[in-house]
């Protein structure tokens, strides 16, 4: 079956495949396809969480944004003529000044931040598809502000879940570990788990390279050490419970962090507004320039 759907992987979710591999591999394929639901049940959950919060503050951002450049290049020309016609010696904000003119230059020169974007961009995803470049990029997934913990702790858990099935109908650690490590994508864990599959070839632990990696809580780590030492399969059915609620306390943690990131955001960029543009039309509407203007 999952061979079937390798074959149309522009149409099945990378996981939802993989986890099917596992499942008939495993011959647990029942568990296999209630997992790969409840993944993407839960995901598809998130998914909307976070575009509710998101796509309203974005939507405002850009506003803002649109704002700014056309209240720039509109009402501050057409300020600063009244002053010149007048001939006040009041002037506007400096932020106003260097704005407008960095506007200016960007539409005069637009060619060089498109090129430069452009270049960047092309280095970006040309660094990205190199083995290193992608390795790297894993790793910052992993470690990346508010949804770092996230990645690791939904793929960690994923792994875990399908190693578990495995273990269930009766294949040996190696093994386990062996057809599980399909349902990862990113290159950190993957090499993580090779390196665990190696520690076993030596005689070596393997939970080791979970632990020195930095990146698996010390909670996890022991559990699993312990396991080793009484009934593993046990343990790890607890580990998943537990990593299942750590995982939900994270995603809590993140949705009331991430509007607060947000909200921040887009104040800043109001803030700015202000200063720009609504501080010159304060200017004119209270018409103190004009004392000046009439040497008063």
């Amino acid at each position: 079956m999952y061979t079937t759907m390798e074959y149309y992987e522009n149409v099945f979710p990378y996981i939802y495949i993989n986890m099917i591999k596992v499942g008939e591999l495993s011959g647990s394929l029942t568990s296999s396809l209630e997992q790969a639901v409840k993944y993407l049940d839960e995901t598809e959950a998130l998914n909307k969480k976070i575009r509710s919060i998101l796509i309203p503050n974005i939507v405002q951002f850009v506003l803002l944004l649109v704002m700014l450049v056309v209240g720039t290049l509109v009402a501050i020309p057409a300020i600063q003529g009244v002053f010149d016609e007048l001939g006040t010696e009041e002037e506007l904000p400096a932020v106003t000044l260097w704005f407008a003119s960095f506007l200016d230059k960007a539409i005069l020169y637009w060619y060089v931040p498109v090129i430069l974007i452009l270049a960047v961009v092309a280095a970006i995803v040309f660094y990205v598809r190199t083995p290193k470049g992608k390795y790297n990029y894993h790793y910052f997934k992993y470690k990346m502000p508010i949804f770092g913990e996230l990645i690791f702790a939904l793929d960690f858990s994923r792994f875990l879940k399908a190693m578990l099935l495995n273990m269930k109908n009766g294949m040996r650690i190696q093994d386990s570990i062996e057809v599980s490590k399909n349902v990862i994508k990113n290159y950190v864990m993957l090499s993580i788990i090779e390196t665990s599959i190696n520690n076993i070839l030596t005689g070596s632990s393997w939970i080791e390279p979970f632990e020195k990696s930095g990146l698996a809580k010390p909670m996890i780590t022991e559990m699993l050490k312990i396991g080793m030492q009484t009934d593993l399969t046990e343990m790890m059915e607890k580990l998943v419970e537990y990593m299942e609620i750590d995982i939900d306390n994270i995603m809590t943690k993140i949705m009331k962090a991430l509007p607060q990131v947000v909200y921040a955001i887009v104040g800043a960029v109001l803030i700015f507004f202000v200063l720009v543009v609504l501080v010159p039309c304060v200017q004119v509407y209270m018409g103190n320039f004009l004392f000046s203007a009439y040497g008063v």
